[in-house]
């Protein structure tokens, strides 16, 4: 299964895996904030652990996409060759980005909010969304290149 030569892709998928492990149990504890918040329902929210596991996910995200930039240009010195993968991770990357500014600025100033916090969830949702059918499109380029 593992092509020798090739070792070094497994690293992009590796980082990436990590990140949604991170990344989905943030979206977790966020739901349970919205429910809370929005529908009144009674639960904890791990507000600390909710900004790490944020922020981990979106650094390992933000991480995993470089080096997938990277090995995909240093293997077959074309960027986009990987298509559908290749456009929604660079869809990707301004959702990271106002996820993570959203997220801290809300951690910088804690005060009630209605409509930030709601794009901040909104745009966490968005994001696992498209890395869920980035694994989909991942398999794909491994079956079509690696494996």
């Amino acid at each position: 299964m593992f092509q020798e030569a090739k070792l070094h892709l497994y690293i992009h998928p590796a980082i990436q895996v990590l990140g949604i492990v991170f990344g989905y149990i943030t979206l977790f504890w966020g739901a349970k904030r919205f429910l809370a918040v929005h529908r009144k329902k009674k639960f904890l929210f791990p507000w600390k652990s909710h900004v790490l596991y944020g922020k981990i996910s979106i650094y390992l995200w933000l991480f995993g996409l470089g080096v997938g930039v990277y090995f995909t240009h240093a293997e077959w010195n074309y960027f986009s060759v990987t298509g559908e993968h290749y456009t929604i991770g660079i869809a990707i990357l301004p959702l990271l980005l106002i996820t993570f500014l959203t997220g801290y600025w809300m951690d910088l100033f804690k005060k009630k909010r209605q409509y930030l916090c709601l794009v901040h969830g909104g745009l966490g949702a968005m994001l696992c969304i498209l890395v869920f059918v980035q694994v989909v499109t991942g398999v794909q380029v491994f079956s079509l290149f690696v494996w």
